[in-house]
C-alpha cells in the first residue's frame, strides 16, 4: 500500500476533481470506461456482437459528452439516424429505435465506441432530445427521493487512538473523500498490472527474436493491447498496434521494431517509478500512457504564452471518418514552436480556423512536459495584412541533428521535432529511388518522407536553387510541410 500511496500523490493532480458529491449521492465529473467494463455490461451475447459491429466511427454522427452522459446519431436503415444516448451516472440508455432491449445494439456500439475513442466525442452541449430525457429521468428521481423516508445520519466514528473529540455541531461524514481514494487506488492498481503485463510481454518478444515478431499473426499484437485499453493504458496501447507496420517498414524493419520496443520499455519503466521523477518528467509519462488534460484543467494550472503566431505547418489525415490535423505555429517574438492537435469527425470543423502562413495575435496555453511543444489556443485573432519578413530562422543539417540530440536526450519518447532548413535543395537519387536534401556547404544529407510525385514538386518550386523548408523530423527522416520563397 505504500507504494499505491505514493503513486497516487503522482496523479493527484490529474485526478483532481474527477469525482464530485452531488445531492443523491457521488457523481463522477469524468466517468471513464473501459472496454472491459463496457462488455460487462451488454450481457445479451446478439447485443454484444451487434453492438461491436457499430463500434467505428464511420457509423455515427453529431458524437458528445458531459460529465455525466454520452450521445450520438447512429445511421440506419431509414432516413433519419437513431438518436443514442446514455446517462454514464448509472449507466441507463435512450435510443429513438424500435428495440425494446436496453441497452439496445445502438446503446451497445455507442458505449464500447466511448471507451475505446473518448477523444472522438467532441460535442459538448447536449441536443435537446438528450435534455428532456435526462430531466425526467431527475425528476423520477426526485419523486422517489420525496417518497423515501429519510435516513438516520451514521454515528461519527473516532479512531481510537485520535486525540481530538467528536464535534456534536459537525455534520455527517462526507464520504465523497474516501470514494475518489478508493477509486484513484483501484484506477493506479489496474495501471500498475497492465504496464507490469506489458513488461513481460516484451521480454518475452525480445527473447524469441524478431523473426519470430514478423511472422506473427495481428492478433499477437491486438490481445496485449485490448488489455491496456481495459487496464486503462491506452497510450500504451496506440504503440502496441504500431509494432506491426514496423515488421514491414523496409530493409531496416528490425533496427525499427527494436527502436521502439525499446521506448516502449523505457516508458514502462519509467511509470513504475513514477515517484522517483521530476515533476516534468511525471507530466510527460502520464501523457504518453494515455492519461489525458483536460483543457480546462491546462488554462487553469499553466501561463499563457502571448506572441504573433504564424502558421508554418499544417498537416492533415483521415481514419475512417475521423481527421487529425498538426498545426505547427511558430512565435516570431519568443521564436517558439507550438503544435495544435485538433480532432473532427465527420463534416464537422476542426475547433480552431487556421490558414497555412497567415499570422495570428494571440494566446496559447502549452500541455506541461519535458519540452512542452502541444499546445491549445486560448484567443487567437488574424493579422490582415500580415507584416513582412515572416518566415523562421533557418538551420542546417548538422544543427538540426544537434538540437534533435539534445531534444532527444531530454525527451526520449519524441517522435516529431520542428525543423526550419535554410539553404537546402532537394535532390533525387536513382539508385536508391529515394529524396534527400542537400545543404549547400555541409556534407550532411537528409533523407525526405514524401510521395515521389511531391519529391518533384518541390524540386521545381525551388528553380534550381536553394531554399528554405518547413518540416517534422523523426531522427530518421524529414517530412517536409512548408517551402518558403525567401532564403534568408
Amino acid at each position: 500500500m505504500p507504494e499505491l500511496q505514493r503513486g497516487i500523490s503522482g496523479l493527484n493532480h490529474y485526478f483532481a476533481g474527477v469525482y464530485r458529491s452531488a445531492s443523491a449521492g457521488i457523481t463522477s465529473a469524468s466517468l471513464t470506461w473501459t472496454e472491459e467494463q463496457a462488455r460487462a455490461l451488454i450481457t445479451d451475447s446478439g447485443t454484444l456482437k451487434r453492438g461491436l459491429e457499430l463500434a467505428g466511427p464511420a457509423k455515427w454522427s453529431n458524437l458528445g459528452q458531459t460529465a455525466t452522459a454520452a450521445w450520438g446519431e447512429c445511421k440506419g436503415s431509414g432516413s433519419k439516424p437513431y438518436q443514442t444516448s446514455i446517462d454514464l451516472t448509472e449507466p441507463a440508455f435512450k435510443c429513438s429505435c424500435p428495440s425494446r432491449v436496453f441497452p439496445c445494439k445502438h446503446g451497445a456500439g455507442l458505449l464500447i465506441l466511448l471507451a475505446r475513442q473518448p477523444q472522438l466525442f467532441g460535442g459538448t452541449v447536449p441536443p435537446a432530445w438528450l435534455e428532456e430525457w435526462l430531466e425526467k429521468r431527475q425528476q423520477t428521481q426526485e419523486k422517489k427521493t420525496t417518497k423515501a423516508p429519510p435516513k438516520a445520519p451514521a454515528p461519527r466514528q473516532v479512531p481510537p487512538d485520535s486525540l481530538a473529540a467528536p464535534d456534536a455541531e459537525a455534520a455527517p461524514d462526507d464520504t465523497s473523500g474516501a470514494k475518489a481514494s478508493q477509486a484513484l487506488h483501484k484506477r493506479l492498481a489496474r495501471m500498475r498490472q497492465g504496464a507490469a503485463e506489458l513488461e513481460e510481454w516484451l521480454l518475452d518478444l525480445v527473447r524469441a527474436g524478431t523473426a519470430v515478431a514478423k511472422s506473427q499473426p495481428r492478433s499477437y499484437w491486438e490481445t496485449p493491447a485490448a488489455r491496456l485499453v481495459d487496464n486503462q493504458l491506452p497510450g500504451l496501447a496506440s504503440v502496441v498496434r504500431e509494432l506491426p507496420a514496423l515488421c514491414h517498414s523496409g530493409p531496416d524493419w528490425p533496427d525499427q521494431l527494436l527502436t521502439r520496443l525499446g521506448e516502449l520499455y523505457l516508458l514502462v519503466g519509467a511509470f513504475q517509478r513514477l515517484d522517483h521523477q521530476t515533476p516534468e518528467a511525471r507530466e510527460e509519462i502520464l501523457q504518453q500512457i494515455g492519461v489525458n488534460l483536460k483543457k480546462e484543467d491546462l488554462l487553469t494550472r499553466q501561463p499563457t504564452v502571448t506572441d504573433e503566431w504564424q502558421v508554418v505547418g499544417l498537416y492533415t489525415e483521415e481514419e475512417e471518418r475521423l481527421t487529425v490535423r498538426r498545426a505547427w505555429l511558430w512565435g516570431r517574438h519568443t521564436g517558439r514552436y507550438a503544435l495544435v492537435l485538433e480532432y473532427a469527425f465527420g463534416n464537422q470543423r476542426f475547433a480552431t480556423a487556421l490558414v497555412h502562413n497567415a499570422l495570428y495575435s494571440g494566446e496559447l496555453v502549452f500541455y506541461p512536459g519535458l519540452l512542452e511543444l502541444r499546445a491549445i489556443p486560448v484567443t487567437l485573432t488574424v493579422l490582415n495584412p500580415a507584416p513582412p519578413d515572416l518566415d523562421p530562422p533557418g538551420q542546417s543539417p548538422a544543427q538540426l541533428l544537434d538540437a534533435y540530440a539534445t531534444a532527444l536526450a531530454r525527451h526520449p519518447w519524441l517522435r516529431q521535432w520542428p525543423a526550419t532548413l535554410h539553404d537546402v535543395l532537394p535532390t533525387y537519387l536513382p539508385t536508391d529511388d529515394a529524396w534527400v536534401l542537400h545543404h549547400a556547404t555541409e556534407p550532411v544529407a537528409l533523407p525526405l518522407r514524401l510521395a515521389p510525385e511531391v519529391g518533384w514538386q518541390l524540386l521545381a518550386a525551388s528553380g534550381g536553387q536553394p531554399m528554405r523548408v518547413f518540416g517534422e523530423w523523426n531522427g530518421r527522416t524529414l517530412h517536409v510541410l512548408t517551402y518558403f520563397e525567401s532564403t534568408h
